[in-house]
């Protein structure tokens, strides 16, 4: 039965994800606020640097993901904003235990990627 309820959820959660609102850019100096706001993107910087992209896990788990931005650091992403104040980054978001969420996150919209276990 879990089966067919997963296969379910992952048949309708694209055009779900179409119907919510973008995800909102919020900037912020040195730190993160001690709570997130849900569908928000934090872009983290010190000293004119953008060091670290956090959002909430899109899956709705609760957990906080940090993406680093600083290019001699492994893993890295990159961020690149658009002119409709929307955000992407690359590469894809993808949390190896725990809810194990795989995503791209393009335009402000979170993109599954399939399952691949």
């Amino acid at each position: 039965m879990r089966s067919v309820f997963s296969y379910i959820i992952h048949l309708w959660r694209p055009f779900v994800e179409t119907l919510l609102p973008r995800y909102k850019t919020a900037e912020v100096e040195e730190m993160l606020p001690a709570k997130l706001k849900p569908r928000t993107l934090y872009i983290v910087s010190e000293d004119g640097f953008e060091e670290q992209a956090a959002m909430l896990c899109p899956c709705g788990c609760g957990c906080t993901l940090h993406m680093n931005l600083l290019a001699d650091e492994r893993p890295c992403w990159h961020v690149n904003r658009h002119k409709d104040g929307s955000a992407s980054l690359h590469p894809s978001v993808w949390r190896k235990k725990d809810c194990r969420s795989h995503f791209w996150f393009r335009r402000g919209r979170v993109k599954w990627c399939h399952d691949l276990r």
